[in-house]
């Protein structure tokens, strides 16, 4: 018989497993509101925290699993219904999707709607749509549905198959749902979560944050547009004869070009900037009626058979809600000048200052993350008081890391030296030679990326193996198959040699198992570049946590959380075995802001040692 613990847990527990479940559980029974769990990738933190919360659950408490992005609502869900199958009770979930997934009318428009589009959709055809009329005649085998967890599509192919709203039918069940998976916005967000209150008690129900280090750049309310919207709005109202309108924002045009040309002859890289630099161009009569004249191109471009798009109505709404947010503590204004375009952007530096009053609304909150040390500083940056912590020691055998940090090689300041572009790539070299797996090599950022490349990183790379780089216009469908074709790599006995920044979309979230990737080499430590934006970002986080704290919290430990994200790439399962060089001296710095499995198998050398042992490291891998 199981223990008690243990009952339901699908899986023969590893190390620390059930000291887990057991710590959450009770720490939720004995009433305490805020627990912090950190564990490395591939402990299993999944099942772990479900195993502890049904207990819970059986006693009426609900499950609100939130994630950043919908694609990772349905991990959550397929392990509930492992579990459900297991114990063999029904313990009904589902993983929630928003209208641009969910939207039957939107699909049969177009190929694909985004999130506004969708939205707009649904709210000007709603009442004709066919799918929303047969939900609301009460066409619905609910008991059917709620017999099992299920994953979105499989709410997605109901509806398509009984033509009913599979959007809408996410909120009925939201009413016989014990576990619901979603994005951050369904909760975090005011004015979306209104609609998740009116059928959950937030007050019974625990709130599970997964990979909750994003939390600190949570970014709320943030906005953006460029000078080619304008130019756009331009078109349309020339389109749609109006004259007024377009002569306003030719002007409005022509006071953007300046400041655009302005910064780009002082060469900065962004820029701060106060609303009052555009008056009088933005004022409310002007902006209430491009909103308006926006609102009716979108419908008639809907009316039309076209995508509903309207660059003046995107025009309109930034500078509104700009004008809304300008008193407001903790968003600015930043300008960043391109080659051909300028991006206008509202950003929200906040993050405790928002989130405490989301947490206070729960039973308990569960943060979960590989990656949430240090504890005390994330506990701060995202408005806890008070918190309990269950920390699991990383369970992957230290006899099978090399983890190492070189010295005399760092990214520090505003460019390379052509001397230490050479050491790096010479470093680099040396590595890719004498190690035979998949490599991947992480930047500190793109900037330092691209100045290797000038020096002709790539080229030196192709004589050892197949090159996938992540490059700044790499786009989500492109990044699926370059992932993809890395990873099969080492099956085709071909060395895959994969180069992208940290904090990209392969350094952070991408899992890499057994032979798809076993060695990492960090290229410099991945601190923010000291812009405009940057400054102004540490200037808000010293005024709230004073200026040493400030300071960490904002620059330093940001730049290591991302570092021991791309760590953390090569190592799943205890059977892993990989090699992380560190090549920047000011890892030693930071030690104890690394993962345990780095900080506690690490050696520091000199270039001229790396180049003299890395011989060592291929062999250490074969």
């Amino acid at each position: 018989m199981k223990k008690r613990s243990l009952r339901y847990f699908p899986y023969t527990p590893r190390k620390g497993q059930e000291d887990a479940i057991e710590y959450i559980r009770n720490s939720i029974k004995n009433g305490y509101k805020h627990i912090m769990f950190q564990a490395a990738t591939g402990f299993g933190k999944t099942p772990v925290v479900l195993a502890a919360l049904l207990p819970h659950i059986k006693k009426g408490c609900r499950v609100l699993w939130i994630v950043r992005t919908g694609n990772e609502a349905d991990r959550p869900i397929e392990e509930l219904r492992i579990i459900a199958r297991r114990i063999g009770k029904s313990v009904f979930g589902f993983s929630f999707r928003g209208k641009s997934d969910m939207c039957l009318l939107a699909r049969e428009l177009f190929t694909h709607a985004g999130y506004e589009e969708a939205t707009y959709i649904c709210s000007r055809l709603r009442k004709k749509c066919k799918y929303y009329l047969n939900y609301l005649s009460g066409r619905v085998d609910v008991d059917l549905i709620v017999s099992e967890p299920r994953l979105y599509s499989e709410l997605l192919e109901y509806g398509r198959a009984y033509n009913i709203c599979p959007y809408m039918l996410q909120y009925l069940l939201l009413k016989k749902a014990k576990v619901v998976a979603l994005s951050y916005n369904y909760v975090l967000r005011e004015s979306i979560s209104r609609a998740l209150k009116y059928r959950i008690n937030f007050k019974n129900t625990i709130l599970v944050v997964d990979e909750a280090h994003n939390l600190q750049h949570i970014n709320l309310y943030s906005d953006r547009i460029t000078l080619r919207t304008i130019s756009n709005a331009i078109k349309e109202c020339e389109e749609n004869d109006l004259k007024s309108l377009k002569r306003e924002l030719q002007l409005f045009e022509e006071r953007i070009i300046e400041f655009y040309k302005d910064l780009l002859r002082k060469r900065v890289e962004d820029y701060v900037f106060s609303l009052n630099e555009f008056e009088p161009y933005i004022n409310y009569m002007f902006l209430e009626e491009a909103l308006r004249e926006g609102e009716n191109i979108r419908r008639k471009q809907l009316e039309e058979g076209k995508r509903p798009r309207s660059s003046l109505y995107r025009f309109a709404r930034f500078w509104l809600s700009a004008l809304e947010l300008e008193e407001m503590e903790g968003i600015t204004f930043v300008a960043t000048p391109n080659r051909d375009n300028l991006i206008l952007e509202i950003w929200d530096m906040r993050s405790g200052e928002v989130l405490s009053s989301v947490w206070q609304q729960f039973k308990a909150v569960i943060f979960m993350s590989g990656t949430l040390k240090p504890i005390d500083a994330f506990a701060e940056t995202v408005g806890l008081n008070g918190y309990v912590e269950k920390v699991i020691p990383s369970h992957y055998p230290r006899n099978n890391i090399k983890s190492i940090v070189i010295k005399g090689l760092t990214t520090r300041g505003e460019t390379l030296s052509d001397d230490m572009r050479e050491r790096y790539i010479e470093a680099i070299e040396s590595f890719v030679r004498e190690v035979d797996a998949n490599i991947a090599i992480f930047t500190s950022s793109y900037r330092v990326q691209e100045e290797l490349f000038e020096r002709g990183l790539i080229e030196v790379l192709r004589n050892y193996g197949r090159t996938f780089v992540e490059k700044r216009t790499l786009r989500g469908d492109e990044a699926r198959k370059m992932l993809e074709e890395f990873k099969e790599s080492y099956k085709r006995h071909e060395k895959g040699i994969l180069i992208s920044p940290m904090g990209g979309r392969f350094a952070e979230g991408a899992d890499f198992p057994g032979k798809e990737l076993e060695a990492i080499f960090l290229v410099g430590v991945p601190f923010d570049r000291i812009t405009a934006k940057t400054r102004e970002y540490i200037r808000y986080y010293e005024k709230i946590y004073g200026v040493q704290k400030g300071r960490f919290y904002a620059y330093v430990v940001p730049a290591l959380r991302r570092a021991a994200q791309a760590m953390g790439r090569a190592l799943r399962s205890a059977e892993d075995r990989a090699v992380i060089v560190a090549a920047d001296e000011r890892y030693a710095k930071y030690i104890n802001l690394l993962p345990d499995y780095f900080a506690e198998t690490v050696t520091y050398k000199s270039l001229e040692e790396f180049l003299g042992e890395v011989e060592e490291l291929g062999k250490f891998l074969k």
